[in-house]
């Protein structure tokens, strides 16, 4: 059983790294989320399959949970319980176009209990992300020059027409600019810390020039949460990896620096701001003026989402309803075309925020314990490399979507960190 459960679990975190991130569908932009769904819940489910077949032949005995299995299985029942209290349990079941409902969520929970049971921490990984991510810059970078590549834009659109002529950001193989980043996220670290591990100075480059890739274009859609995410990542992570090569001298100097420059920052932010832009922003913030527009409206949304967490605070209003229950709608007149679009907010824009808001603090409660579980394996030296790719990936979720098309590699790196079958224990130097 063991060994069957192996190859199958190394199997399906090969296709998940390397197919759900390039797999935009047949139909481009205009169903990406389904066709990512579609591909994402069919490998899930086959290899859930395959795992109940081996078990079956091989009489195989579930042995008492560790604990990060166990908040797994806390978040699975919080999301069952939210689903009944819901008083909609058709419409949670699979949730809105955003594909986030309750089958979604069990699936990320189904992951991390079999990643972190059979999973592995294999060179080969780290290898298809850098391949996935070349090719995902690859087509956002053509797209950038003007080329629709794979035919991903609606006829006679361009990533320059955002905001004039459809609403949203969309690039690359990922789709939405903010799905982008958040992948990018996790990407970026994961690849710096293991070619800062490598020994080979080739591998080292073919690691760092699609994480460079990644950061540039970061820069270039101007995408301020991948930005944060990645600088986030920095700040925790360099400690970490000083403190992880035998140095806690420098370590903790190195956090003295860093949290002085922390305060500096906030200081001069407070003090003199500049004329506009997202650091004016943090400076209204911080004197108390805080305003709905602010971070592309998302304070107006978080208000939303804590009004919507006051009327069901226990279970939430079930998982993927904050469209369904959310009164607040945009418009925005664009006059160079003389459309007015208008959107309607159907997600928190903060991932902890949207778990509060769906599932109420019994789920929240089992996603945090879940998240701390990973992150302590993480500081005791386990997946230095997933660690720091888990890590961007969390500060940017503080702002980010949290759908289908990304989270599931998040959870396979939390599974894989907390995996109690070593193999060769790290990715291979």
């Amino acid at each position: 059983m063991e060994n069957s459960a192996r190859w199958l679990t190394d199997k399906f975190i090969c296709l998940m790294l390397l197919a759900l991130p390039l797999w935009p569908g047949l139909e481009g932009y205009s169903d990406i989320t389904g066709a990512k769904f579609r591909l994402f819940a069919a490998l899930t489910l086959v290899w859930l399959a395959a795992l109940g077949v081996c078990a079956v032949k091989y009489r195989w005995r579930p042995t008492r949970p560790g604990v990060f299995a166990a908040w797994a299985l806390a978040f699975m029942a919080a999301v069952c319980l939210s689903t009944l209290c819901s008083g909609r349990i058709g419409y949670c079941l699979l949730g809105s176009a955003r594909r986030d409902g309750a089958v979604t969520l069990l699936l990320y929970g189904c992951i991390a209990l079999g990643v972190s049971r059979w999973g592995e921490m294999r060179e080969s990984y780290v290898n298809l992300t850098a391949l996935a991510a070349a090719l995902c810059c690859a087509v956002a970078v053509l797209q950038l020059c003007r080329v629709n590549v794979l035919g991903l834009y609606p006829e006679g659109l361009s990533f320059y027409d955002a905001g004039t002529r459809y609403s949203g950001e969309f690039l690359g193989t990922m789709g939405n600019t903010n799905l982008l980043a958040a992948w990018f996220c996790l990407v970026i670290p994961l690849l710096s810390v293991s070619a800062l591990r490598s020994r080979a100075p080739l591998r080292r480059a073919l690691l760092l020039l699609p994480a460079a890739a990644c950061l540039a274009l970061l820069f270039a859609i101007k995408a301020e949460s991948g930005l944060v995410g990645c600088l986030g990542c920095a700040v925790v992570t360099a400690p970490y990896y000083v403190n992880y090569t035998g140095h806690k001298r420098a370590a903790r100097l190195l956090i003295c620096c860093l949290a002085g420059l922390a305060i500096l920052a906030i200081i001069i932010i407070y003090l003199a701001p500049p004329g506009s832009g997202m650091l004016w922003e943090l400076s209204e913030i911080l004197h108390g003026r805080a305003q709905d527009g602010f971070g592309s409206s998302r304070v107006a949304i978080w208000r939303e989402a804590l009004r919507l967490f006051g009327e069901r605070p226990l279970t939430g209003g079930g998982p993927d309803t904050f469209g369904a229950r959310s009164l607040l709608d945009f418009e925005r007149y664009v006059p160079e075309t003389g459309l007015t679009l208008s959107t309607h907010a159907d997600n928190a824009h903060s991932e902890p925020l949207g778990c509060l808001v769906n599932l109420g603090l019994v789920g929240f409660a089992a996603y945090a314990g879940l998240v701390a579980a990973a992150l302590r394996r993480w500081l005791r030296g386990s997946g230095p490399e997933y660690g720091a790719g888990l890590v961007g990936y969390l500060v940017q979720s503080l702002f980010g979507l949290g759908l289908c098309l990304v989270v599931p590699v998040a959870w396979i790196y939390m599974g894989l960190i907390c995996s109690g079958n070593r193999g060769d224990g790290r990715c291979p130097r």
